[in-house]
């Protein structure tokens, strides 16, 4: 958020706003089969979620919702940056009726396996494979949000995720009655909370990316809130 802001904050002490966002990570693949996917990720995958996760061997690439069966701490590793990091590895169970599109996917690689393989090495190709390319890997996953200020151009939000300044995140905002804004919010601040039970962080998010009709749906909301707020400062200066 600007320091200047062109728009009033609204605090949202008594209505209750909630939204989701979609995050992604790159992921190691230990293996693969048609039925589901070995994993190591830096975060860890709660079982039963649905994620999904996109595949990439060489040009040709498939998106595969599953659901995580098992996840477990693995142990740590040391980013670039020199950053300690805990892994966790998970096993997702593909969902039904994606058999033909993975079954083809999984033809391709083991395809370009082969070619790599010596033809004097005897070596058998199992179904259970490694996918060589990293950075195609990657795997997309839900999470939620609460509002706690909001305004025309942005909102300030808490989450358990912490999310890397200047990030654009695609988001959904809930304003009740069955009704809902998307956009891509573009991460303008980020601070973590002090908060000895649960790890949360509270960023500053700008709206990017709003189509008109969700443009109007969010004036009408902030409308809502300026109406609210004067009939509370009435009954204020009345008591």
């Amino acid at each position: 958020m600007q320091n200047k802001r062109r728009h009033k904050r609204f605090r949202l002490d008594l209505i209750e706003i909630s939204g989701k966002m979609s995050l992604a990570d790159k992921v190691e693949i230990i293996n693969i089969s048609v039925g589901g996917v070995a994993l190591k990720a830096d975060r860890r995958l709660k079982i039963g979620r649905e994620y999904l996760i996109k595949l990439g061997e060489k040009g040709k690439n498939i998106d595969v919702k599953g659901t995580i069966v098992r996840s477990e701490l693995s142990g740590m590793e040391q980013k670039r940056s020199g950053e300690q990091v805990l892994i966790y590895t998970a096993g997702m169970m593909f969902k039904e009726g994606q058999e033909d599109k993975i079954a083809d996917f999984l033809a391709l690689v083991e395809k370009n396996v082969k070619k790599e393989v010596s033809a004097t090495v005897d070596r058998r190709i199992d179904i259970r494979f490694q996918i060589i390319t990293p950075q195609e890997k990657v795997l997309h996953f839900p999470a939620e949000f609460k509002v706690r200020e909001i305004s025309l151009c942005g909102m300030c939000i808490r989450t358990e995720q912490t999310l890397g300044m200047e990030t654009k995140i695609p988001m959904e905002l809930s304003l009740g009655a069955d009704k809902s804004i998307n956009f891509i919010g573009r991460v303008a601040s980020s601070r973590k909370m002090d908060d000895k039970e649960h790890v949360r962080y509270e960023i500053g998010v700008e709206f990017t990316d709003v189509q008109d009709k969700d443009k109007i749906m969010l004036k009408t909301f902030i409308d809502y809130l300026t109406i609210v707020e004067s009939d509370d400062e009435a009954d204020i200066q009345e008591g």
